[in-house]
């Protein structure tokens, strides 16, 4: 058709009949641009929806965890203040134990985060488009640290200090301490009066204070951790609905 305009001198619709073939021509790599631009979008918001799914399970689980390991702490709080408050000797011999193996255990919270540092070190944090929630995520592995070293301090205190102390002055026998086999009346009085004289020291008074105090920190900042996780979860959950809807 273009020979057989040029052939006919008729260039003006030669040049018309060009700029059309231009303009559908430009029309489709447009549109091609456009799908293909659209399937990308879908592919990075179907990439995304996994993220946060899987950030959400991870976190929700950390939170659990995390409960837990608070709860041993306010029971070993509790056991402190107990022990510095009554008399020991007014007691039973199972109260006694209780109240002691509460004091002498060390828990921390160890999360979960082989998602959460998928999601950082490979880059998929960019995924995430809500800048405030990606802001969170990013920064919460300070306040996790920041906590972590709280419980860290007050761990290796209790085992370079209390449990020394503990070894030397003690006549530990493991039936009765445990619990596992009941012994003879003599043998729980003599482990009683044991423990009691332990309670009643000095210097296991003073090493409690020092314990009390590192675990302070613990409590100031636990409850801190504790309602960032579950901003990020709620938020996670309300982006999920979002790319779901």
């Amino acid at each position: 058709m273009r020979k057989q305009l040029l052939d006919d001198n008729k260039t003006g619709r030669y040049l018309k009949y060009a700029v059309g073939e231009i303009i559908l021509v430009m029309i489709g790599i447009l549109l091609a641009l456009q799908v293909n631009n659209w399937n990308n979008d879908r592919q990075l918001k179907k990439d995304e929806l996994k993220v946060l799914k899987s950030l959400k399970e991870e976190f929700n689980e950390n939170l659990q965890n995390f409960d837990i390991a608070y709860k041993f702490h306010l029971n070993r709080k509790k056991a402190i203040e107990t022990i510095m408050a009554i008399n020991p000797r007014e007691l039973t011999l199972d109260s006694l134990r209780s109240l002691n193996r509460n004091i002498n255990e060390n828990y921390t919270f160890d999360p979960f985060q082989g998602i959460y540092n998928s999601v950082i070190n490979s880059g998929k944090i960019e995924l995430v488009s809500n800048d405030s929630l990606k802001l969170k995520i990013a920064r919460f592995q300070d306040l996790l640290n920041d906590y972590k070293e709280e419980e860290t301090n007050t761990m290796l205190f209790t085992q370079s200090n209390l449990y020394p102390f503990q070894l030397d002055n003690s006549k530990m026998k493991f039936k009765i301490f445990y619990s596992s086999v009941e012994g003879s009346e003599v043998e729980k009085m003599e482990f009683k009066q044991n423990l009691i004289e332990l309670l009643e020291s000095e210097k296991y008074e003073n090493l409690l204070i020092y314990i009390y105090s590192y675990m302070n920190s613990i409590f100031i900042e636990g409850p801190d951790l504790r309602e960032e996780m579950l901003a990020i979860i709620n938020i996670l959950q309300s982006e999920i609905e979002k790319h779901e809807n």
